[in-house]
């Protein structure tokens, strides 16, 4: 095949992929797991009791060989340790996360990481391990109590995080990348989604990996409706996202669509060979360099407050304009517009009434500084090899000079006004 025809091949199958990410119904994925609240669960080991005291998350699990997917919901639950009868007490120990996990890659992948990376930023479930279930794993995972990065978006900061609460969260994720890559584990799927904030006297932020991540229940909208008595079964849905506006791809897909190019492009690859991966098989286009580039993404989102964005081509689009400036625009879509007019689409500039009194770049002055910026083209830069390490991401001013979390605190737990930052 001549470098025409691999162009070629390229863009159907660049074209095929827009058509995969349309905006289109939503399938309701079939509800698999539902113990119901007040199901109590027994640490085998140590006689810990788990009792389920409502939901706040969804896990969508993929099945290769069916054309649905399994939804499991994630619990908050007390539980009581062996000594909480003795001492004639009716208050729990404490508070925990319990999830369904079934077998497969990412429980192999979260017990390598709980045998290598103890104590770190990373949320392990090896040590929280309550029993076997239904053919898997019921495990409780620390409590944390704001959900994740991108539910705190969703809900407070809908116009991006202050951009210093950005390097303190950030950082704090980006220890536990370290961690990781220096086990010689590769997360996949870096994103706000999956950086989590607990609050109990002291604020911690750690990174989900592999088992351990979830949707903090908000970030994709999760209706439930529950039975009057504990123990009846519960319905599901999920509510559409963007209903009548501008079609957005999905951000609890986010590492996929917005993938590092060596890694979104090798499922091309993958099918001109047409043999088919094995279930739990490992992407060797996975590395240290593809996570990198999420880093750079979860950036903007946390910048941003979201991802706009309506295809692959369109998200293409906005990295090389925003490479070309060399520097971010005061709001993402300025950069969207932009691209639309010059495509001659126009949809969002008539669908979206505050692009009328949009911000426009002002010579010398910056809405991020210029270490935040550098760092986010650094990080997004399409040769692999040019793209920083995590220990050399940290190194860097904008991290090194991050306020403590308890600033974090103050500014975004606490925030009288959060959605004044835009």
């Amino acid at each position: 095949m001549d470098l025409q025809q691999k162009i070629a091949a390229s863009l159907e199958y660049l074209a095929e992929y827009r058509g995969h990410y349309a905006p289109r119904k939503k399938s309701i994925p079939e509800f698999t797991y539902d113990p119901g609240l007040g199901k109590v669960f027994i640490d085998q080991n140590i006689g810990t009791r788990y009792v389920l005291l409502e939901i706040i998350g969804k896990c969508v699990q993929l099945r290769p060989t069916h054309n649905y997917n399994l939804l499991d919901v994630i619990y908050k639950a007390c539980y009581y340790t062996p000594d909480w009868i003795e001492h004639d007490s009716f208050l729990p120990s404490g508070y925990a996360t319990v999830k369904f996990i079934r077998p497969g890659q990412e429980i192999r992948q979260s017990k390598l990481a709980g045998q290598s990376i103890r104590n770190s930023n990373i949320i392990n479930f090896d040590k929280w391990l309550i029993q076997r279930f239904r053919q898997g794993f019921c495990v409780a995972l620390p409590y944390m109590s704001e959900g994740s990065l991108r539910y705190i978006l969703s809900t407070q900061f809908h116009n991006g995080l202050p951009e210093d609460c950005i390097a303190i969260a950030l950082k704090q994720a980006l220890l536990g990348l370290f961690d990781l890559h220096f086990s010689g584990l590769v997360h996949k799927r870096f994103s706000a989604g999956n950086i989590y904030v607990n609050f109990k006297s002291n604020v911690e932020i750690k990174l989900g990996f592999a088992a351990t991540i979830y949707d903090s229940e908000l970030e994709s909208p999760l209706f439930v409706s529950h039975g009057t008595e504990l123990g009846l079964d519960s319905t599901v849905a999920i509510l559409p996202k963007n209903p009548g506006g501008i079609p957005n791809l999905e951000l609890g897909e986010l590492y996929k669509w917005a993938a590092a190019p060596e890694v979104f492009y090798s499922k091309y690859e993958e099918e001109l060979s047409q043999v088919p991966s094995p279930l739990y098989q490992d992407d060797n286009a996975h590395t240290v360099h593809s996570d990198i580039w999420l880093v750079g993404v979860a950036a903007l989102e946390l910048a941003y407050g979201n991802l706009r964005i309506s295809d692959r081509e369109d998200f293409e689009a906005m990295i090389k304009k925003i490479k070309r400036s060399r520097r971010l625009p005061d709001k993402l879509e300025d950069v969207l517009e932009e691209i639309n007019v010059e495509e001659g689409k126009g949809k969002m500039k008539k669908a979206v009434v505050y692009f009328n009194d949009k911000l426009k770049y002002v010579k010398g002055k910056r809405k991020f500084s210029k270490e935040f910026e550098e760092l986010v083209l650094d990080c997004l830069s399409t040769k692999e090899s040019k793209r920083p390490s995590v220990g050399d991401l940290l190194q860097r001013p904008f991290f090194r000079n991050a306020k403590n979390l308890q600033w974090f605190q103050r500014r975004v737990l606490y925030a009288k006004n959060p959605m004044a930052y835009c």
